[in-house]
Parts: C-alpha cells; structure tokens; sequence
C-alpha cells in the first residue's frame, strides 16, 4: 500500500512544476512525444513514468486522477469526469506499455518522436501512446467545454496490456470494480484507412470483435548423444522441426463470422481493383466464400485475409546447447489465432493430424474461445462514431470489424461491457504494418484529424 499512496500523491502534479504549456493545435504533438520519450517497454514496464506525464496533463486542466500501481513501477491511472448520471459511464482506455524496439533496427530514436517526410516516428506513436495521448486531451476539452454530460466518463490508462494484463486491466478488473459500472467502452483494434496516396480516407472500421490467441506447444523427447554419432531414427529436434513444417503448411477452411460478413459486405462496394473484384465475390456467398477469392484476399491484404480463417503460425523454437550435442529435448511454440466461434477441439485435431508423428505431443487449451461479439447497427456507439467520422472524413462509411489479434475488448465484453475499438489515426496499408515493428509511424497529416475524432465522439456519447 506504500507505493499505492505515494503514487496518488505523485498523480496530483502538486510537488512538480509545469511546463509552458504549446499552443492548441501543437498540443497533441507535444503530449505524445513527453509519453513516447518514456521508455515503457514491455517487458519490464514501468509504465507509472508514463502515467505521471498524463497526469500533469490532466492536473493543468483541473482534472484529478488516481495512479496505481499493482507492483512498484507499474503504473495504472485512472480518472472519472462526472457527469449528471443520466446514463451508465463511457470508458475509455488506452494501455501505456509498448513491445521493445532496438535501435539499430530503427531510422530514428524510438523513444524520441521524429518528423521524417510527412510521417512521424516513435515507439508506441500508434500502439498505444497515440490513442493516450488524445483521450487525455478530450477530457481537456471536455472539461473546459463545461455545459452537462448525460454520463461520467472514466478514462483508464492502462499497464501490461502487451504481456497479459496480469498488472493491469485484469489486475484493475478485480480492484476496481467501479470499471464495471460501464455500458459501453472505447478501445484500440479498430482501422481507419488511408490511401496508399494519403490522399483520401477509405473507411472507418468499429472493432466489434476479434480473433482468440491460442499457443500449441510441440514437444519430442529422445535418448539426445554425441553429434559424432547420430542415431538412425530421427531426433527430438528433426522431429518436431518436422512437424513445425508440416503446421506452419495448414490451412484452415475459410469462415466468415457475423463480425466479418459486415466488414467484408461494407467493403466491398468501395473497392477498386483485383481486391475490390475477390470481395464481391465473398460477399455474394458469405456462406461458402470461395478459396480462391478468399487467397487472393489474403495475398493483396493478408491482415483483412487472416480474419477469414484461423491460422496457426510457428513462432518459437526451442532445442539444443551445443553444436556437438543431439538435444535430448525439443519444443516449438505455435501461435493460433481462432475465429471467435472456432471449436478449439477441432483446431487440435488439424494439428494433430497435420504433424502425424506420434512422438510429439501436441499440447493446447481447447477450451472454448469464451469472445463475445459487441452490437452492431443503430445503437449508442455506431451513431456517435458515424456522427464523429461525418464531420472529420465526410466521405469515409463506417463499418464494423473483427480484428486479427487480440485486446483488452475481450476481457471488458466478457464483463457485460459493449467495447469497441478504433483507430484515431488516418493509416495506410503500409502505415499500419509497423505497429510493434521497426519504424512505428503515423502521417503527420493523420494527427488533428484523430484527435478531434476522439473528442467528437465521446461529445456525441456524453451529450
């Protein structure tokens, strides 16, 4: 509880003076480059570094906010801006932690935000300090806006969304329970689209569900040895190399989730080209999508094809500690993302099959995915985000989407909290690769846009 205590009273900004304080429309630059100048990697966090730089912020507005930490140097902060509790509050959340980033794979310094051609770089610019720093800056105005608010806001910054929670949303759920007062939540996952141009915003696309992450661990043990005299059968690490080979070849069969046919029928009309072409012809037979049209999808836009199917792909090998030594141990971890209705039983018995060796085990959760699907169509969320999007991309349809990966969403939707996800940030195809990758990026262009979208429609929510 030490740390607790001291925390909250760091969060109050009273002992540190602020700095001068940028002009408006420089405001969401500076923010996001104080966040990102904080080293929040992942492991090991230490995301209260972070969480005091959005406190400052908060306190300069007459906002309060409470930071706490699960652990020392974990921090989570929370805020509430009241309103007349007309209805149920609106949480919004963003986690303040990033993967890693080694600086000689960068152009720039990750943790020093950098304009380079019209695009700004910096470790966590997209995922998820950008969504921070403009939630903060929303409640600013909000704040300042004055005027009465049908519902209380409450705004979570979150630690450990990138290692599992276990120090934060999930830690928080348990703690905290005034988090599940929430009807609705705001939350990364979604995808705003911007030409490979940047000349025009394609659509805006709601986060309404998502893929379940599941790892298959591959295993084979054996009597191992000296290099100099290998055995006739194979070892365990040509066994299980073997089998990796085999599962990173399966294929699932396609599938279009309630989440997905939207998407895939929302989009289809807007899209040129050889992509445009094979997403007519899924929306045309949602039922049975054709594998073709469905691998056409996948070569043009492999993020938009992975959520059509499962996958399972090979990401960890373990095995061996010499070069002179026949392991007598070798495992492989396969990560599996399930469509959110999968039969994970029947996952790991593709799996199975597909390795076909006897002599290496195949272990998996096959407990059911347990990811509930958000409302879609004329409700609270849909109109404020339609409403937000009209005026700052007037040409641009929402729809709804089923991400490829996983996010905190799952956990909220599980509690009974309708969560949704967006992306604030105008992106390209290209653009939207580098999350957790070398180069993180967003357009320069992208940024006011994105901010006065999140303003606009928590605005919409709360009126």
């Amino acid at each position: 509880m030490r740390f607790l205590v001291l925390s909250v009273l760091l969060a109050s900004g009273a002992s540190h003076a602020a700095p001068p304080r940028p002009a408006p429309k420089d405001e969401l630059r500076t923010l996001l480059a104080e966040l990102i100048a904080a080293d929040t990697s992942n492991p090991p966090g230490n995301e209260t570094a972070a969480a005091r730089v959005a406190a400052r912020w908060l306190s300069e507005a007459g906002i309060d906010s409470e930071l706490i930490e699960p652990s020392p140097g974990r921090g989570n902060l929370l805020v509430r801006l009241k309103g007349s509790g007309k209805g149920k509050p609106i949480l919004v959340l963003a986690h303040l932690d990033t993967v890693p980033a080694v600086r000689s794979e960068w152009v720039t310094d990750p943790w020093k935000l950098t304009e380079k051609d019209g695009l700004l770089y910096g470790r966590g610019v997209q995922d998820n300090k950008g969504m921070a720093a403009a939630s903060i800056l929303a409640l600013r105005r909000l704040k300042q806006d004055g005027g009465p608010r049908s519902r209380d806001i409450l705004l979570y910054l979150g630690a450990d969304e990138e290692v599992g929670s276990g120090q934060g949303l999930d830690w928080m759920m348990e703690h905290r329970p005034e988090l599940k007062e929430a009807e609705l939540a705001l939350n990364e996952g979604g995808l705003t689209e911007l030409s490979p141009d940047r000349k025009q915003v394609r659509f805006v696309a709601l986060q309404a569900a998502e893929r379940v992450s599941r790892n298959v661990t591959l295993k084979a043990t054996g009597p191992g040895g000296h290099s100099s005299a290998p055995p006739v059968d194979a070892g365990p690490l040509v066994r299980v190399a073997a089998a990796v080979a085999r599962v990173g070849a399966l294929t699932f069969p396609a599938h279009l989730t309630p989440a997905a046919r939207l998407h895939i029928q929302g989009r289809a009309p807007i899209t040129p080209g050889e992509l445009g072409d094979a997403l007519r012809r899924i929306a045309a037979a949602p039922d049975a999508p054709p594998e073709d049209a469905v691998s056409t999808v996948a070569r043009l836009e492999p993020a938009l094809g992975a959520v059509l199917r499962t996958t399972c792909v090979p990401t960890v090998f373990h095995a061996g500690t010499r070069s002179n030594v026949i392991p007598a141990t070798a495992e492989a971890t396969v990560n599996c993302r399930l469509l959110p209705d999968a039969d994970a039983k029947a996952v790991r018995e593709r799996i199975v099959a597909a390795v076909n060796d006897k002599d290496v085990q195949v272990e998996m959760d096959v407990s059911p995915p347990d990811s509930p699907m958000s409302p879609v169509g004329d409700n609270a969320m849909f109109r404020a985000v339609q409403a937000a999007a009209a005026k700052v991309w007037p040409k641009a349809p929402v729809i709804p989407r089923q991400s490829t990966g996983t996010t905190e969403s799952a956990t909220l939707r599980r509690a009974g909290i309708h969560a949704y996800g967006i992306d604030l940030f105008a992106l390209t195809p290209d653009d939207a690769r580098t999350a957790h990758a070398p180069n993180e990026r967003v357009p320069v262009a992208s940024l006011q846009p994105g901010a006065e979208f999140v303003y606009l429609t928590l605005k919409h929510l709360t009126r």
